[in-house]
């Protein structure tokens, strides 16, 4: 009988707090790291050739993911994002093995700026 009412208090607490994780808002800022900025194409736009890491990292704060390439020295930093057409999106740039950055991409994942029905 404990257990039931125990039980039951926490429903509706354990369901608000799906709910708020399932309204999450990928395209927020900053909704993954505190100290990111705001991801936009604006953002990205300020990556140049040659950048070094530390300076890439203090503009975009930390990568979603990261990729090591042991055979040319390299690293991709890839970073999500929704553009300003609503498409979902990763950016990722590729650091050469001086550390700098040797190159950029932007990938739209999904086929429409719908949200892919958010």
């Amino acid at each position: 009988m404990a257990f039931t009412r125990l039980a039951g208090a926490f429903t509706p607490a354990l369901a608000a707090s799906l709910l708020a994780a399932c309204a999450s808002d990928p395209r927020a800022p900053n909704s993954y790291f505190a100290a990111a900025p705001a991801r936009s194409d604006a953002i990205f736009a300020q990556v140049a050739r040659g950048m070094p890491e530390q300076e890439v990292s203090r503009l975009l704060g930390r990568p979603d993911e990261t990729m090591r390439f042991p055979l040319s020295s390299s690293e991709a930093w890839d970073y999500r994002y929704y553009d300003t057409w609503g498409y979902f999106c990763v950016y990722s740039v590729t650091f050469g093995p001086d550390g700098r950055v040797a190159s950029t991409i932007s990938n739209r994942i999904n086929s429409g700026g719908d949200h892919a029905g958010h």
